[in-house]
């Protein structure tokens, strides 16, 4: 009764149905390779926080804006979307503008591999295109470009983008991958209706929790190939421990916010984790970045 009425409240539904959860999602990403990597806070690296924050905003709420059609207009969220249609359009126009400005941070590199990957998020729901449709590559789409704009950019910015840094670019790829491997569970009817083939409603629940287990595995071994640390290691298998148990455990017939908050809450867990490993350890970890 309790979790009904939080979930129902309107400061809840708009923390999840005007996408500032999964903006933070994306914050505590970043906040993960700033802190392997012993990134300095200063005025550049802080904007790219705001950036990646503002950005995802931005792009999920004009694809969220842009999906809602006659065959999902009744659902919970569309007709939040349709309620709030004004405040979201104001509030997407302040994060474009201020997105653009922070860009005079970014080098043009970086600049030009952030449009390549906004634009490649455009054209995940925009016909002709409408990469979604492609139900296997899907969620390694997904996966590339939050890799690219939470760990690639930040590396490339700070000038320590390594092939040894790689393994670490991989893992984080691997992690990803599987949580929206678990989308496509809670996706399965849905996207068997709209044509499209998914691992879950192709395979079935069982072979894509196992899709998921081996994609964790390859990612584990990459964290260790990518440091031999012992408290970043712990700091991972903790991380993997929990996404294991969260495949195991998940369910199409979970509401929508179980895969909402905890699913894509894994990814703010990681930042947690990693954070409070780190700052705790900062003795022990200081010469990180000599040993890559």
């Amino acid at each position: 009764m309790k979790t009904n009425l939080l979930i129902s409240h309107p400061i809840f539904k708009t923390f999840v149905y005007a996408n500032v959860f999964i903006s933070l999602c994306a914050l505590a990403q970043v906040i993960v390779t700033y802190t392997v990597f012993s990134i300095p806070v200063n005025y550049n690296n802080t904007s790219y926080l705001a950036f990646v924050f503002l950005s995802t905003y931005l792009q999920y709420n004009v694809q969220r804006g842009y999906l809602v059609n006659q065959t999902n207009s009744n659902s919970e969220r569309s007709k939040w979307l349709v309620r709030h249609k004004k405040t979201l359009l104001l509030s997407v126009g302040l994060a474009f503008i201020t997105v653009l400005f922070l860009c005079n941070s970014l080098s043009s590199t970086s600049i030009t591999i952030m449009v390549i990957a906004e634009l490649i998020s455009t054209l995940y729901y925009l016909p002709p295109f409408n990469i979604r449709k492609h139900g296997y590559l899907k969620p390694f789409i997904i996966s590339s470009i939050w890799v690219i704009s939470c760990a690639a950019i930040p590396l490339i910015e700070n000038n320590i983008l390594t092939r040894h840094s790689a393994f670490f670019l991989i893992a984080q790829f691997c992690f990803i991958s599987v949580l929206c491997i678990l989308f496509d569970i809670k996706d399965s009817i849905g996207d068997l209706i709209n044509g499209i083939n998914t691992y879950a409603n192709r395979f079935g629940i069982s072979i894509t929790k196992i899709i998921c287990f081996i994609i964790l595995i390859i990612g584990w071994f990459s964290f260790c190939a990518f440091t031999e640390n012992i408290y970043l290691l712990i700091a991972m298998m903790s991380v993997f421990i929990i996404s294991t148990i969260t495949v195991l455990i998940s369910k199409e017939k979970h509401h929508s916010f179980y895969f909402y908050l905890w699913v894509d809450g894994l990814l703010i867990l990681q930042g947690v984790v990693f954070y409070f490993t780190i700052k705790n350890n900062d003795a022990h970890l200081g010469n990180l970045l000599h040993n890559l």
